[in-house]
């Protein structure tokens, strides 16, 4: 797969999953839904309130035979193919697949209006026939449905909700206004091989404690590609709940009431798509908030086609990402690992938010210290 995919907004997220995608069959769909012509609710940011630390709850875990409903809570279908190319990628599991009310409709670049992206994933938590959910895909838009989702129905029906890219604000939204556990793993259109089903499978559709994560695949002759190997940015070991995701998604959500709480967290970040400097201004924004002052240790995952632009570069000259990753984190001193196998890569490991890890920057590990599901 070429990992040098670039990115404007929409582009490069939907640029991975084509490359990452498998030609399937076709499957069968629901018509498109037209935009329907009646104003949606709309909510005011002063009317949400920001939610205080909930106890965690660990969803039911899911099994082969279960049905999971499939949403499109943020960009929509290029093509219907796309979907039944997402459908079957969940049936690998044993799962029975139920696609959302609107995930095949259209609104610009979204997948519908914000009130109908949202009522899918209300919905699918309500019904009592649909035991977890999964992604169609990111791209943009779940920043927008966050006012309109159902948190005291989710906490009182909690459910394993899968994804990753721009469901980044979901799975955080979800996770701070419920205390739910969330999975950072991939979406339905998502490229997936053997290394990102076995995650799945340890993580969600196991209750046995999970252990060792997102290490970097062998070759067959026991190396590790230059690629994916591990990189130590500060020694040490720290242990606290995960919480991150993508570092643009992670970012704009600073300021409002689904903003991440990083304290005492081994807090994770990867990305795609971003110029060095573009990097270097996220992140800065986040140590300028104290997210990581706060965090107990930071895991990086693979920040993917983060270089400056070979036709007309934003800057003549311009910095590393190791670079750019050493200055932020080294005047820390705390536990920081450069290149797990999470991301925007096929070999896209689950990370349970909520759940309990250890991250040994010395050892080069990261370790789930519990089961996420019961």
């Amino acid at each position: 797969m070429d990992q040098r995919l670039t990115r404007s907004g929409l582009t490069s997220r939907r640029q991975f999953l084509q490359f990452a995608s498998i030609g399937v069959a076709a499957a069968a769909l629901p018509p498109l839904v037209s935009q329907p012509s009646q104003a949606q609710g709309h909510v005011t940011p002063a009317q949400i309130t920001l939610a205080q630390p909930f106890s965690i709850v660990k969803p039911p875990m899911l099994k082969p035979g279960d049905t999971v409903g499939m949403v499109a809570p943020a960009s929509n279908a290029y093509e219907l193919e796309e979907i039944a190319i997402a459908k079957e990628t969940m049936e690998q599991y044993g799962f029975k697949v139920i696609l959302g009310q609107y995930i095949a409709a259209q609104n610009g670049y979204l997948a519908g209006t914000d009130q109908q992206r949202a009522d899918d994933v209300n919905q699918m938590f309500q019904r009592p026939d649909i035991q977890g959910i999964v992604t169609f895909m990111g791209g943009y838009g779940c920043s927008r449905i966050l006012p309109l989702l159902d948190y005291a129905q989710i906490r009182s029906h909690p459910k394993v909700i899968v994804g990753h890219s721009d469901i980044t604000s979901l799975l955080l939204a979800i996770h701070r206004q419920t205390g739910l556990i969330t999975f950072h793993g991939s979406s339905g259109l998502t490229g997936v091989g053997d290394y990102a089903r076995s995650h799945f499978r340890r993580v969600i559709m196991s209750t046995a404690p999970i252990g060792e994560i997102a290490k970097p695949p062998q070759t067959a002759t026991g190396e590790v590609e230059r690629n994916h190997r591990l990189i130590t940015i500060v020694p040490g070991q720290a242990t606290g709940q995960l919480i991150g995701g993508n570092l643009t998604l992670v970012t704009n959500l600073l300021g409002t009431p689904f903003e991440p709480d990083t304290r005492d967290k081994i807090f994770f970040l990867e990305e795609i798509g971003e110029e060095p400097y573009r990097v270097d201004r996220m992140l800065t924004q986040l140590w300028l908030a104290g997210k990581f002052h706060q965090a107990a240790g930071i895991a990086l995952g693979h920040f993917v086609d983060c270089y400056s632009k070979e036709y007309q570069p934003s800057f003549p000259q311009t910095l590393s990402l190791e670079t750019i990753l050493r200055d932020r984190f080294m005047p820390l001193q705390k536990p920081t690992l450069y290149n797990l196998m999470f991301g925007h890569i096929r070999e896209n490991a689950v990370l349970p938010i909520g759940a309990t890890a250890t991250l040994d920057a010395t050892a080069k590990t990261l370790a789930i210290d519990e089961n996420a599901v019961t």
